[in-house]
């Protein structure tokens, strides 16, 4: 009976737990995949045609300027409707961003057709490089209203079960890499986000057309907009390392550095993953509680969770990361060093997704300040990096110490917005 007694307790626990296990799960899968596809494609592709990709990807982080803040807006103001049980203001308003985004989606479209068509560019790369950004553009636009869709509608096990599929499409899709190099990375990220982007429309949880309802788009930009420039100044100031080195260095230096980025940006999408469960969760639990202190002891957990997992797996991969790259990467070398001290920035990055809480209380105040402080150090103290020692090294620890003191800044507003 005891026996018995623990399984049903067990299976009980399991079914708590299993969408945030599962989401969980497929976060470090998808976190997994995207270092493996790096890896893979740095072994096929020089460091100056990987700098030259990642400068042409520059356009999908200034892009989301179009958007206006109508899907920050979505993100904050969906899990709170449905917090207060108001589903069909819900819909109005996911229908609503669904028009506004399928409109920006098309103007894009239409610039990078003129462009290819009529550009005087006579390298190929760089010409199919910007035709294949457009396309990732037109998806991710359609796909981040998607995606916020799923996080407020508590979808996270159907998304969970697309993330996994996801993941093994962009292992898959490293045959075109592997047999055409640059070309066949470039067709490969378009494919991956076409693919991945019909997944989720097939599987979206709010079913709507295509709305404009004036109330709501109104309080979206309203919400949104404040949100969306801080966005915005956060989207500039993280490419600012990358801007540096176009600026006085070549494209070789930014493929070395892209290669160095991969270990900072898979902690990032671990981290992000999780926040994406967390911060609807916190919001919608302020929604119907209207307790500060709440979001706090989220805060308090995530924060320490993300430490735990982070750091051993940071510390296992400074000390493998030389071997790997001398035998499998002899072209990045001297990406090294700079990869080892973002293992640490990506740790640091990671940890501070309890920030969110900020959002979910609309504390405009603690907001602006927050990316305000971080968009400088970015800007600043990459700039200091590099102007002492003139290559990536001096950049990676412009980005660590800016992630560090991001951590510090970033816990201690959110503990005064919260409990103070």
């Amino acid at each position: 009976m005891q026996i018995k007694g623990k399984l049903i307790k067990a299976q009980n626990v399991f079914q708590k737990y299993k969408t945030p296990i599962l989401y969980s799960g497929s976060s470090i899968i998808k976190a997994l995949a995207t270092m493996v596809v790096g890896l893979v494609i740095a072994r096929y592709i020089s460091p100056h045609d990987l700098g030259l990709w990642t400068t042409v990807n520059l356009a999908l982080t200034y892009s989301v300027f179009l958007q206006s803040g109508l899907i920050n807006g979505l993100n904050l103001e969906l899990p709170l409707a449905y917090g207060k049980g108001e589903d069909i203001k819900a819909k109005l308003m996911a229908g609503t961003v669904q028009s506004s985004v399928v409109i920006s989606a098309l103007v894009v479209f239409v610039i990078g057709i003129i462009y290819f068509i009529f550009s005087p560019e006579q390298d190929h790369k760089i010409k199919f490089g910007v035709l294949a950004i457009i396309f990732v553009i037109v998806f991710s636009f359609y796909q981040n209203y998607l995606i916020s869709t799923f996080r407020s509608k508590s979808s996270f096990f159907k998304l969970s079960l697309i993330q996994i599929l996801h993941s093994c499409l962009n292992i898959a899709t490293l045959l075109l890499v592997i047999f055409y190099g640059y070309y066949g990375m470039i067709v490969k990220a378009v494919i991956v986000i076409f693919i991945y982007t019909l997944f989720l429309y097939f599987f979206r949880p709010i079913k709507v057309g295509l709305i404009w309802d004036q109330s709501s788009f109104r309080t979206l930009f309203k919400v949104g907009f404040p949100i969306f420039g801080l966005v915005l100044l956060d989207s500039f100031s993280a490419t600012a390392d990358k801007l540096w080195l176009i600026k006085f260095s070549n494209l070789t230096q930014v493929g070395l550095y892209s290669f160095a980025f991969y270990a900072l940006s898979t902690f990032s999408l671990f981290s992000a993953s999780v926040a994406s469960y967390i911060y609807p969760r916190m919001t919608y639990s302020y929604g119907q509680s209207n307790d500060k202190s709440i979001l706090w002891k989220y805060v308090k957990k995530i924060t320490l969770l993300l430490f735990i997992v982070q750091i051993p797996i940071a510390i296992i991969c400074y000390y493998l990361l030389p071997v790997i790259i001398e035998t499998y990467f002899p072209e990045y070398i001297l990406s090294i060093f700079a990869m080892q001290v973002l293992l640490f920035a990506g740790v640091f990055k990671g940890c501070v997704v309890g920030v969110n809480a900020l959002w979910s209380i609309k504390n405009w105040k603690y907001m602006i300040i927050y990316q305000f402080i971080y968009s400088i150090l970015l800007i600043s103290l990459t700039y200091v990096g590099f102007q002492f020692y003139h290559n990536i090294t001096g950049i990676a620890y412009g980005v660590l110490m800016a992630n560090l003191f991001n951590l510090i800044s970033g816990i201690y507003l959110t503990y005064r917005a919260t409990r103070i």
